[in-house]
């Protein structure tokens, strides 16, 4: 979708993934996802691609940097991805916000209280500033 923000000068695009669990499932469609952002997403707009990556292995990161230029946002503040699944003791690192054109001021992965029976995945949050 895109989003017209009353601070942003240029619409902000914003898409939802929920990847493959098989490794070879994932690269074809970050492939296709990268092919479907470069047809629709003008180079200069800010992104967010967010959602489950099934990424275990962490290899998402640097093709999506490398394809569209985006960075995680929470490697940019902690310098790895949030643990997030299962949520009840979080240990793998399967969901990601990636983005572009846009600061991340902070980052939080919600695991507990009334954010804990939510999904079998932990939620994740981050607040972002135009960049």
């Amino acid at each position: 979708c895109e989003i017209e923000l009353p601070n942003m000068k240029l619409p902000l695009h914003c898409i939802c993934v929920h990847l493959g669990l098989w490794a070879r499932s994932r690269t074809f469609q970050l492939a296709r996802l990268c092919e479907r952002i470069e047809a629709h997403v003008p180079h200069g707009e800010p992104l967010i691609i967010a959602g489950d990556f099934n990424d275990w292995r962490r290899k998402a990161s640097k093709f999506l940097a490398r394809e569209l230029g985006v960075h995680e946002a929470f490697e940019a503040v902690g310098g790895k991805p949030a643990r997030t699944y299962p949520a009840s003791l979080p240990m793998l690192s399967l969901d990601r916000i990636y983005v572009r054109g846009l600061k991340v001021k902070s980052a939080e992965c919600l695991n507990e209280g009334a954010w804990a029976g939510l999904s079998d995945h932990a939620a994740l949050m981050a607040v972002l500033a135009p960049g």
